[in-house]
Formats: C-alpha cells, sequence, structure tokens
C-alpha cells in the first residue's frame, strides 16, 4: 500500500472508532429520554446498540494497532434532536447508521489494496451496519 493510501486508510479507521464512540453517547442518551408508551422496549434495545457501538470502537481500534496506526483520544460530535419520540430517535439513529456505512465503504475503497483481512472486516462491519440499517427502517414503518 502506497503511503498516501496508508495514511488514508489509518485516518479513516480513526474517524470510525470516534463515529461509534458518539453512537454510544447517542444510543445511551437516547436510551435515557425516549418517550412513548413502547418506551421500555426501546430502553433495551439502545442500551443494546450502545453497547455494540463500543465494541464496534474496540474492534476497529484494535484493526487501527494492527495496521501501525495510533488511536488517539477523541469522539465524533453528536448532535441532538428537538423530539425524543420513539420516531424521532429511531429516525436519528437510522441516519446515523446511514452514515456509519458511508464510512464503511470509503474504507473499504480505500483499504482495497490493502491486507484481505482488513478487507474482510470492512466487508462484515459493512453487512453488520447494514443489517440495524434495515432493522431500524422496519422498526419506523411498524410505527406507521
Amino acid at each position: 500500500m502506497k503511503e498516501n493510501e496508508q495514511q488514508r486508510t489509518l485516518d479513516l479507521l480513526q474517524s470510525i472508532m470516534e463515529y461509534e464512540l458518539a453512537g454510544v453517547v447517542r444510543y445511551t442518551h437516547f436510551s435515557l429520554v425516549v418517550t412513548g408508551t413502547e418506551r421500555n422496549f426501546i430502553v433495551d434495545f439502545f442500551k443494546e446498540q450502545a453497547a455494540e457501538s463500543l465494541t464496534h470502537a474496540q474492534r476497529v481500534g484494535e484493526i487501527l494497532v494492527s495496521v501501525e496506526g495510533h488511536p488517539k483520544l477523541g469522539i465524533a460530535s453528536v448532535r441532538d434532536i428537538d423530539k425524543y419520540s420513539i420516531k424521532d430517535v429511531l429516525v436519528a439513529s437510522l441516519a446515523h447508521e446511514r452514515e456509519a456505512i458511508q464510512m464503511y465503504k470509503q474504507l473499504l475503497a480505500s483499504a482495497q489494496q490493502s491486507n484481505q483481512e482488513l478487507v474482510e472486516f470492512v466487508t462484515n462491519m459493512i453487512e453488520e451496519e447494514s443489517s440495524h440499517h434495515l432493522e431500524l427502517e422496519q422498526m419506523i414503518q411498524d410505527l406507521g
């Protein structure tokens, strides 16, 4: 991998790690403030999403180290929303997942010339994030 491609891959891994950490904050916040009749179900869902975002951040950080990067302390900015109904937080979560997918796709494009292990990791993460995206779309659709 060329030096500038290597640096782009490292930068993308760092950005994704920070974005996943922001997901921990976002989903934890949503689990605390969501309102509505199905609140109990959605609170557990967001707690699970927060835990999964932390796992993703840790995995990305491990990959970053394995390709000779150094994780920096940082977290992506977390945008707040105006209302916290179940639909509002699901729609905001859908946008968050959509952005994560795009970031992983950028990483995949950057890592194509890299080792196969990195390509497989990124491909699996895209599949996992896409699954979450579909789940959120279904939940929003079910709300009507």
